[in-house]
């Protein structure tokens, strides 16, 4: 069983992501379905960015 290469996304498309899921006024989980990605990847970006702020976010797998 081989597995795949995890999905690497752009600095820009996490940044949107956060910001449309906690501007947007629907849930995590309604967001990342949206946007096809993994809710908990989508609730890892948010904490990362509470982190970290407005800084821009280093580029990760998932």
């Amino acid at each position: 069983m081989s597995r795949e290469n995890p999905k690497t996304y752009t600095a820009e498309f996490r940044e949107s992501s956060v910001k449309l899921a906690n501007e947007s006024g629907r849930s995590v989980a309604e967001t990342a379905q949206e946007l096809g990605v993994n809710v908990n990847t989508l609730h890892t970006w948010i904490a990362k960015y509470s982190q970290v702020g407005n800084a821009v976010l280093p580029t990760v797998y998932g």
